[in-house]
């Protein structure tokens, strides 16, 4: 089991170059993309690091909308008649292989609709 970890908005200066979650696109994202969508307010970023400041794993969360004619008519009928609703997208969860099955897939995810639910 992992000690030490804690779920944090993601800071420049932690350690993600070793980052390998075994899905290139994902990797690719938080080693050279994911500051400009934060600086650029496309997107948050929270990762679960070590005391080292190594990222084990992350989740971006980006704001989204829903056509009102897209939902299911029971929730369509209790909103008001505006073209789209606003959400919240789940854009992005990785973890780093070497810290697979320690359960922080589940901590991220927990930790992500905390946030939602709080906001």
């Amino acid at each position: 089991m992992l000690s030490n970890i804690k779920i944090t908005a993601f800071d420049k200066a932690y350690l993600r170059d070793q980052f390998d979650c075994g899905v290139p696109p994902l990797n690719q994202y938080l080693q050279k993309q994911v500051s400009q969508d934060i600086k650029r307010r496309i997107a948050s970023c929270f990762a679960v690091i070590d005391e080292n400041k190594r990222i084990l794993g992350y989740y971006t969360l980006a704001s989204a909308s829903i056509p009102l004619v897209d939902l299911p008519e029971n929730l369509n009928k209790k909103l008001p008649r505006y073209p789209s609703v606003p959400a919240v997208l789940l854009s992005r969860l990785a973890i780093d292989k070497q810290a697979k099955g320690n359960g922080l897939g589940k901590a991220l995810l927990g930790n992500a609709l905390k946030r939602i639910k709080t906001h």
